[in-house]
């Protein structure tokens, strides 16, 4: 979740290590530094406290390496310490402590939340955030030839992941009920614009996209037997202070979207929803979270020549209900209710992370689906569907 810096924060990280040898050294490592760009020395704060009765006397080494860690990129960054005489031998009175300054400069292409810790010491990390760097900071600066590509795409920052993306192969009935989904967002206003100070409410206006596909892999051509294209106009309010204590999170997120399969013809269907859906977390226990999003919605000018009764299939409800392990096991549900009957889907990942040695970054991911309207084009068929595969968001 990012930190966002207004004017003045302070982000204070207590570290008990071992320093030079001094199992009785506390170490506080902080920045007081507002707003900071890619490009740009923050001073970073060390202050040495000796915990002991009698005054200690070591050495450090010249200059501090910190290890500075993004998504991007981690790097390793050699810090030079400020004042007149940069001092090496330090003397720390008995229950006292010293304030030591150092110049640390942030790679030019780090972005969003930032990661500090000391190369030389095991200690806890500093979280900063960091704006886009402006271009000209760019300038005769060598950078991941993958990074470079953000100075053209200024917005990049306001894409961001939508519903769950994976690839499942199809296991019952067989190859021929594969299935992905893509989906993302793009916020409309920037929230430090001059209309979103004006007006706030305007920086939750979202543009969304998910398709999903049915991919037949078990004939020869591999055709896609349906493929539903949704772009989307929603509106998202994030945080809703309910004041409950088990309650880490509550938002609302209400929009218009349009579904349709592309086709023509006779396989040629599509239709309009207006939706609203709540979505909450609940604080279960350890690290387990409830996860519970109801979606009400109606349908808009529904093709009445292609899928005219789609609601009997499909109704006008979805629950989603999940159980989190954000390290760990997550298991998500939906249960559509309409008049023809209900329809489930069940939901299971897990990261590769936990049984590859941390070197995949993907979900094993295993889905069930039981009922109608999966596709546009099947909507009035029931079918049971078993795959497995991996995703990327969950």
């Amino acid at each position: 979740m990012k930190t966002h810096i207004r004017n003045t924060v302070t982000i204070l990280t207590v570290l008990m290590a071992t320093f030079a040898g001094a199992s009785d050294m506390e170490i506080v490592l902080s920045t007081d530094q507002g707003i900071i760009h890619g490009g740009e020395a923050i001073i970073i704060d060390i202050y040495l406290h000796n915990n002991t009765d009698a005054t200690f006397i070591t050495e450090l080494p010249s200059p501090l390496t910190f290890t500075i860690s993004s998504k991007q990129e981690t790097v390793s960054v050699n810090a030079n310490q400020l004042g007149k005489e940069a001092m090496r031998r330090l003397q720390i009175p008995a229950r006292g402590f010293i304030k030591l300054q150092y110049s640390l400069s942030i790679p030019v292409f780090a972005r969003e939340l930032v990661r500090i810790e000391l190369k030389t010491v095991d200690t806890n990390p500093l979280l900063i955030e960091v704006k886009q760097s402006p271009p000209d900071a760019w300038v005769g600066q060598q950078v991941p030839i993958d990074q470079g590509q953000i100075l053209a795409q200024s917005f990049l920052e306001d894409l961001s992941v939508h519903d769950p993306m994976y690839f499942l192969l199809g296991v019952e009935p067989g190859l021929e009920q594969s299935k992905f989904q893509l989906s993302f967002k793009y916020r409309l206003f920037n929230p430090e614009g001059y209309l979103a100070e004006k007006i706030p409410e305007v920086s939750g206006f979202y543009l969304g996209y998910t398709q999903r596909s049915i991919w037949d892999l078990e004939n020869d051509s591999k055709p896609f037997d349906d493929t539903s294209y949704m772009p989307e106009l929603f509106y998202l309010l994030p945080k809703i202070d309910l004041n409950i204590d088990s309650v880490t999170s509550f938002g609302i997120q209400t929009g218009f979207q349009h579904e349709s399969n592309g086709k023509g013809g006779d396989e040629s269907r599509s239709t309009n929803y207006l939706y609203i859906k709540p979505i909450m977390a609940v604080h279960l226990a350890g690290p387990f979270y409830l996860k519970f999003a109801p979606r009400v919605h109606t349908y808009v000018n529904n093709s009445e020549s292609s899928n005219d009764d789609i609601m009997d299939y499909r109704g006008y409800f979805d629950l989603e209900v999940g159980i989190v392990d954000t390290q760990g096991l997550a298991l998500n549900s939906h249960l559509w209710w309409a008049q023809k009957g209900p329809t489930v889907q069940v939901d299971l990942s897990y990261p590769m992370t936990k049984l590859f040695t941390k070197s995949l970054n993907l979900y094993l991911h295993v889905q069930y689906f039981s009922g109608y309207a999966e596709t546009l084009l099947h909507y009035n068929e029931r079918h049971d569907a078993l795959r497995m595969g991996f995703s990327i968001v969950r």
